[in-house]
Order: structure tokens, then C-alpha cells, then sequence
């Protein structure tokens, strides 16, 4: 691997070379590795490392491979030293640098002959022309340094000063190259340059006015995975029984793992930024990339890279928003919903208000046309997100559970988000730290939050339907036993959920990729949902082609929710109306056969008992594997809706004698009971796994344990609080989760659930610089951001969507939804938009449980 000693013609590269291969001198590992690369990149050396043949004796070989032994031995950080090697190589930028300020025209030559060596790697004509003219541009800075070094008269001053000026940009551009940050030890794997700096950067490079334009490129070069960082800090499995063998006996080589060949994708080896010409495509960038990370491992002798892959961004036309037909078709469509409502809000409190006040207006009679522009005013529609007054068969605690639960994902995501962006120089730290800390299980624990949707969408959906069927007789025995009702209820749904979402997705792959810029910019949604768009729409990529593209990836719960309406809540339905006790029966076997289902699932895979953070990063290491088995199933996820379903008809078969009301006064020594169980059921489905969090080690059977009961104690304590508030039974509780500014948000919930992790996605990846964690009060402010964010864009996207469409699918489904004409302002204005059992269970309009 050394170069030919009779090609060492300078007396330090001599030098180095006998250093390096002296047995007697007591050098250090890295202090050889240093003095290796230093001597291979000595200028009259460097031709060495572009000849088309690399001759490698077998002795240096494997002095060079001991050297590296002796390293990668002794530390358990081996993301760490491969970087240090990279961190070698990539300085040497900074050299040319300096070499081209000092007049070294030698040196800054070598710089051509790179550009020279790349025209065998099918790079485009027009991006080796411009880096052409960056080499030759310092060729030429430099030939003027050398010619004037020793020139100190006021004839030639200026004209140094000129030429200085004029290319000046190339200092720019070797300035914008990512270089070694600090935290290396940390891991912090992300040098990612000046976007700035390098966006800046336009010259003119000919007498035709053409200009040389700065674009920025970041390059994440992947391990090996048997370089994985994660395997030191991961489980380590049994000792190896070399350990106990005889030292001084022949020992067999260990089993390569198969994996070990395959890339190790979750985490970067390295994010190198690099300020490339804007002629330059992201292929030919990862050419050069791909041609520089070789050289480096044929140093090394040593396959460090697996894979490499290139984002650049730049300001050409074809980048632009009005070169995407699908992102011009967005903003037509945003601005005839604007247009809608401010001509609809205008007719609303102008011509609709006059008319009420002379008693001439009659909505049913109105043309179709003025209720389509009456569905989008903003001031009709506000008027009722805003509404808080209570009526009698309100169940109020349901607005503060939901918006509580929502801020628990918001939480949650907030975190996972961030380091799922990888714009975090200290990740690995904070992930080994992160669950040393007792509070950081209310944030573990965030999926649980989820669970509560489910229950509370079976509970809103089987609540309404009883009420109907039992109370008010307002739907009869055949209708429920009909499949073309059943088939109305399931397009009603579909109607309410779709619009909102196809709007949320839509806003996804195309505005919102135009929305920011920076280094660490790129869309969302990496494919554009285009593979995968539809199969959301059917509510189904819980099940199919998440291999080809996971497109909004948190719409899972949409999918697993809508399957739990259109199978488990007629089966649950029908079973507790015809026979209740039959109905408990077939509702418990559901449940039993979830739990044993997960259960057989996790101890076959060998999965934890949550997707839990834990100090040995069980769940990173099978996050993937454990996201398709486990976490989006729904016949693993259905136990909290079933609970929800049970709880909504206990609630009204308990107080059938009160039409208007479902109070039902316990004793106090019940309540009790049941305040008690569900606190210590909640405490442990939260805080049950604190011990294998922070240690990342647990027994079989208390694995077992919070497998059967984590999520199923879960279930029953959100039970409990649930029927407790709304009938009587919650004391302060009640009035906690019935505070009237949780009525508002409540009823913009589903808008919050779908947008939020794109805000979440957009802000972390608008970063200029890296993000670090600190403190939890750090988090906790971006965490009341997030909220507010979220809320306030959720409320745009009802006002604009979400509101004029329940009116629209109520004048749609007009014969089984009859409208009520207002009589006063706070009546609605429109059809009662859709009947109960249908409206999607975020959303609520009169009482929460709509």
C-alpha cells in the first residue's frame, strides 16, 4: 500500500516513509495512521494515488492491516474512528487552500489533475467544464501570488489587489466544504459546510456572461454494518467461548455475520456538505463523492462506505414551483378556497345577517350555489368551533381528553422527529441518556396516546348509535340489521375523513416541498407519495406496500381506525343489540385474542414489550421489523377500541330511563375502588417499564407481564375516567377535563393529528445549523410551539376544508340528515352536517361526542 521507496525523492517523505515502517520507533496507532496518510497525500507523492494500477506487497499489507487492528481493538467507537480517518483525508481541501494564498502553483495543479481523472466517470459535460474552471481559476490565483510575492511597489499593488478580487469566490467555495466539527467524540457526524456561503457564490465565467453559481450538495455516506455504531451499545448476546480457550492455542477464525455485508442505513457514517457548480447533477455529485471515499479506502486498505447518496439544491428553473404541474394545481385549488371564503364570509355577514335580522332568510329554500358560498364563510364557520355552550347530553370530558391526548403525540413526536431528521450532533448520547431519566417515560410512552383515539372512536361511534336505537328510537331495528345502511354509514365516513386528508397529502408533496430551504432541506415525502396515494386513500397501508413507500407514515391510526368501523364495530353493534350478554361474550373473545395474538408475535420475533427507548436501543436496532409486525396491525392494535365500544353502550343500557341524560351516581365507596385501580393501571403502563428503560435488560416474565396488561391496563383505566366524568362520578377530574377552552380545540383535534408532523418534519429540517439537545426545558419550549403551531394551522385547514365539507356531505345525505333552519345566530347554517354514528371521533360540533 506504501508508495515505491524510489519515488520518495524529497527528504520528507523519506523521512515519514522510515518512520512509519521502523519497528524500533515507539510510535502510537493513530500517530502511524497520521504519518500514513500525510506521506500519501505529500505532493510529490499524489500521482501515486491516481495510478490505474495499485501494486499491494503482501508485507505492508499486513503491517498497514496490524496498525488498524491494534485501533479498531481498542475502542468500541467505531463510527467515531472512521470518521477520524475521514476527518485525515477531507482536510486536505484546507491545505489546497492555503496553497493556492501561497503562491503554490505545484500543489494547486494537483487539483486539475483530479478533474482530469474524473472524465472516466460519466460526469456531465457541463459540470467538468465548470469544475474545470474552479481548478484552473486557482491555478491562475495562485500563478499571480508566485509571480508578485516578492512585488512591493504601488504599480503592482493594484494589480494584485485585482486579481485577488476577481477570484476571490474560490475561497468562498472551499470555504462553504463541510470541515471537522466539534463533539467528533459525541458522534457528531454532521460537517455539513456553509449553505449560506455557497448559495451566495455567482460569477461570471466567459465573455458570453455565463455564471458560475454556487449549489449546495449533501453527501450521507452509509456504513457497513458491521461497523453499525449501535452493536456496542445494543445487546451483546453470549460470550464468545474463544474467551475461555487457551490463549497460546489455534484459534479459528469467528463466523462472519451475513449482515455484516449489508448497509447499515439508520444512521449516516457521515453528512459531508459540499459546494458543488449548479451544473452539476445529484448523479454527478455522487461520482465524485463515490471517487473520493475509494481513494480513501484504498489508503486504508478497508471498505468503510457501503453506500452513498446526494441531496443538492440549487435555483435552476426546472427546481422551481411552476415547473411541477401537481404543485400549480395545489395552489389553484388553495386559492379558490380562499377566494370561496372571503366571498362566502362577506355574503354571510352582510346579506345572510341583514336577512335574518328581517326575518326574510330560509335557508332550505336558498339555491344550491348560496349554501355552497354560505358552507365556506369563515364567520359561520368560526362561530361554531368557538361555540361552548354545554347541552344537556353533552359528555364535556371527552374535549379534554382528546386535546390532552393530542398534546401527548405532539410530545412525542416532537422527539422522534427530531432525531429521525438527523440533524442532531449529538444523537447517539442522548438516545443512550435519554432514558436514564424518570420523566422521560411520559415521553417513552407517547403511543399510548393513540390508544386513547381508538377508545375514544369506539366510544363516540357505539355511544351515538345506542342513544339512537334506545333512547331516541330515532333508527329502527331493521335499519340496523341492514347492510345498505351499514354500507351508507361506511360512505358517509369515507366522505367525512377523505376530503380533509387528500387535501393534508396533497399540501405534503407539493407546496410544502417549496416551503424552506437549507442544508439539511429536502421533501417530506421522499417519492411524493406517488407510488402509494391511493392505497392511503383506501385506508389500507397498514397492510399493503410499505416496502415500496411508507407515504405520511403517522395516517396508520386513519387506516387501522377506519378498518375497526367497517369490521369489529358492526360485528360489536349488532352482537350487544340483539343479545348483550352475547355481545360482552364476542367483544371479550376480541380482546382475548388480540392480547394472545401480540403475545405469541413478541415472543416468536423476540420483541420488546413496547416501542419502548431503552439505554441499549432494543427498539432501534428492530425498529423497522417491529413497526410492520406489531405496532400498525390492527388485530394487535383493536383492544382499546373494543373498550371504547363497551364503555359507550354501559353508558347508555345503565341509564335508559333518562332520554336526556346518562348520569349514574356510584357509591363512594365504588367510585373509590375504581379511582384506585385505574391510577395504579395507568401508573403502570406509563411507568412499568422504567427499569428496562434505563437498563435496557428484563426478565421473561415481566416482559410477559406488560405485554398482556400494558396497553389492555391502559385501556381500562382511560375506561375508567371516561365513564366516571360523564356520569357523575369524576369530581375535580370532571371539571378539569370539561374546562370550556378544551371545547374549541377539541372540535379542530383531527386537523392537529394530520398536520402536525409535517410542521414538526419542515421545522427541523429548515435548520441552519445542527440542532443539540439540552435541557428539558428546552424541549418543553419547543413542545408549547409545536401545540400552538399545530393548532393554529389545524384551524386554517377546518375553516378552509374540513368545515364547508361537513356541509357539503349533509347536503349530500340531505333525506337522511334533515336539515335545521336556524332561528336565531346561534343556530348553524346549513344541513345538521351528518348524523352521529358517522362524524369522524376528533371532531366535534354540539357536544364533544359528535
Amino acid at each position: 500500500l506504501l508508495p515505491p521507496l524510489a519515488s520518495l525523492s524529497s527528504p520528507l517523505p523519506f523521512l515519514l516513509y522510515s518512520l512509519i515502517r521502523s519497528e524500533s520507533c515507539h510510535l502510537s496507532s493513530m500517530s502511524r495512521l497520521l504519518l500514513l496518510l500525510l506521506l500519501l497525500f505529500h505532493p510529490s507523492t499524489s500521482d501515486s494515488l491516481f495510478d490505474d494500477e495499485i501494486e499491494f506487497d503482501e508485507e505492508d499489507l499486513s503491517h498497514v492491516g496490524s496498525i488498524f487492528t491494534n485501533i479498531f481493538a481498542d475502542s468500541k467507537q467505531q463510527l467515531i474512528l472512521d470518521l477520524d480517518i475521514f476527518r485525515t483525508i477531507i482536510n486536505a481541501h484546507m491545505e489546497y487552500g492555503n496553497a493556492i494564498q501561497e503562491g503554490n502553483v505545484e500543489l494547486v495543479k494537483y487539483g486539475m489533475k483530479i478533474v482530469e481523472k474524473m472524465k472516466e466517470l460519466d460526469i456531465s459535460a457541463g459540470c467538468l467544464a465548470d469544475m474545470f474552471h474552479l481548478t484552473w481559476s486557482a491555478v491562475e490565483y495562485a500563478t499571480y501570488m508566485e509571480e508578485t510575492k516578492n512585488c512591493t511597489t504601488c504599480q503592482c499593488t493594484p494589480y494584485i489587489h485585482q486579481k485577488k478580487n476577481e477570484r476571490q469566490w474560490i475561497f468562498n467555495v472551499l470555504d462553504a466544504m463541510g470541515k471537522m466539527p466539534s463533539g467528533l467524540t459525541g458522534g457528531n457526524n454532521l460537517w455539513i459546510g456553509s449553505w449560506t456561503t455557497c448559495r451566495k457564490i455567482s460569477v461570471v465565467k466567459n465573455n458570453q456572461g455565463q455564471l458560475w453559481k454556487g449549489q449546495y450538495c449533501l453527501a450521507h455516506l452509509n456504513p457497513y454494518n458491521r461497523d453499525n455504531p449501535l452493536k456496542s451499545i445494543g445487546p451483546s448476546g453470549p460470550p464468545d467461548e474463544r474467551c475461555y480457550q487457551n490463549p497460546n492455542a489455534t484459534v479459528s477464525p469467528a463466523e462472519e455475520d451475513p449482515n455484516d455485508s449489508k448497509c447499515f442505513d439508520l444512521i449516516p457514517l457521515l453528512n459531508f456538505g459540499l459546494c458543488m457548480p449548479d451544473t452539476c447533477t445529484a448523479y454527478d455529485v455522487r461520482k465524485m463523492v463515490k471517487f473520493g471515499y475509494r481513494g480513501v479506502e484504498a489508503l486504508v486498505g478497508r471498505d468503510l462506505v457501503c453506500n452513498v447518496s446526494v441531496e443538492c439544491r440549487n435555483e435552476r428553473e426546472e427546481a422551481e414551483i411552476s415547473q411541477s404541474p401537481l404543485s400549480m394545481f395545489a395552489l389553484v385549488l388553495c386559492s379558490f378556497l380562499i377566494i370561496m371564503s372571503i366571498f362566502g364570509s362577506i355574503y354571510d355577514y352582510v346579506v345572510v345577517s341583514d336577512m335574518k335580522k328581517r326575518g326574510t332568510f330560509t335557508y332550505n329554500s336558498q339555491p344550491l350555489f348560496v349554501k355552497s358560498l354560505i358552507a365556506f364563510s369563515i364567520y359561520n364557520n368560526l362561530r361554531k368551533v368557538m361555540e361552548t355552550e354545554e347541552k344537556g347530553d353533552q359528555i364535556s370530558c371527552l374535549y379534554g381528553l382528546r386535546f390532552l391526548s393530542m398534546g401527548w403525540i405532539i410530545m412525542g413526536h416532537l422527539y422522534y422527529y427530531i432525531a429521525r431528521s438527523l440533524t442532531t450532533d449529538n444523537l447517539i448520547p442522548t438516545l443512550v441518556n435519554f432514558p436514564q431519566m424518570f420523566y422521560s417515560q411520559i415521553i417513552n410512552q407517547a403511543p399510548l396516546a393513540v390508544d386513547s383515539f381508538f377508545f375514544l372512536s369506539g366510544l363516540l361511534a357505539t355511544y351515538i348509535t345506542f342513544k339512537k336505537l334506545l333512547k331516541d328510537k330515532s333508527i329502527k331495528r331493521g335499519q340496523i340489521l341492514s347492510v345498505g345502511g351499514w354500507l351508507v354509514i361506511y360512505l358517509r365516513r369515507y366522505l367525512r375523513l377523505t376530503p380533509m386528508y387528500a387535501f393534508v397529502m396533497l399540501m405534503n408533496v407539493t407546496l410544502f416541498t417549496f416551503v424552506s430551504n437549507g442544508p439539511f432541506w429536502r421533501p417530506i415525502e421522499p417519492e411524493g407519495c406517488r407510488h402509494t396515494w391511493w392505497v392511503n386513500l383506501l385506508y389500507l397501508n397498514n397492510f399493503w406496500m410499505q416496502d415500496i413507500e411508507c407515504c405520511m407514515g403517522w395516517t396508520w391510526y386513519m387506516a387501522n381506525d377506519f378498518q375497526f368501523h367497517v369490521i369489529l364495530f358492526p360485528i360489536i353493534v349488532i352482537s350487544l343489540y340483539l343479545n348483550k350478554k352475547i355481545g360482552y361474550a364476542i367483544s371479550g373473545f376480541f380482546l382475548v385474542a388480540s392480547t394472545i395474538a401480540k403475545l405469541v408475535i413478541m415472543e416468536m420475533k423476540g420483541y420488546p414489550p413496547a416501542p419502548l427507548l431503552t439505554a441499549k436501543l432494543t427498539i432501534v436496532h428492530q425498529l423497522n421489523a417491529y413497526w410492520n409486525d406489531v405496532y400498525m396491525m390492527p388485530y394487535i392494535r383493536c383492544g382499546p377500541f373494543i373498550c371504547g365500544c363497551l364503555v359507550g353502550y354501559l353508558m347508555i343500557d345503565l341509564t335508559l330511563e333518562k332520554k336526556n341524560s346518562i348520569e349514574y351516581k356510584l357509591s363512594w365507596r365504588n367510585a373509590a375502588i375504581g379511582w384506585t385501580i385505574s391510577t395504579i393501571l395507568g401508573l403502570y403502563s406509563v411507568f412499568g417499564l422504567y427499569e428496562y428503560a434505563r437498563t435496557g435488560d428484563i426478565s421473561t416474565w415481566w416482559r410477559i407481564l406488560y405485554v398482556i396488561m400494558g396497553r389492555n391496563g391502559f385501556s381500562i383505566a382511560i375506561s375508567w375516567v371516561t365513564f366516571a366524568c360523564s356520569t357523575g362520578n369524576g369530581g375535580i377530574v370532571t371539571k378539569i377535563l370539561a374546562f370550556k377552552t378544551f371545547i374549541p380545540l377539541g372540535k379542530i383535534t383531527f386537523g392537529a393529528y394530520l398536520i402536525h408532523p409535517i410542521l414538526l418534519q419542515i421545522y427541523n429540517l429548515s435548520r441552519p445549523q445542527p440542532f443539540h439537545f439540552t435541557t428539558f426545558f428546552q424541549m418543553f419550549v419547543h413542545f408549547v410551539e409545536a401545540v400552538i403551531i399545530s393548532y393554529l394551522a389545524a384551524l386554517i385547514v377546518h375553516l378552509l376544508v374540513e368545515a364547508p365539507n361537513q356541509i357539503f356531505e349533509g347536503l349530500l345525505f340531505g333525506g337522511l340528515a334533515k336539515p335545521r333552519p336556524p332561528t336565531d345566530e346561534h343556530k348553524r347554517v346549513g344541513n345538521d352536517p351528518a348524523t352521529e354514528s358517522e362524524r369522524v371521533p376528533m371532531i366535534s360540533e354540539k357536544n364533544g361526542v359528535h
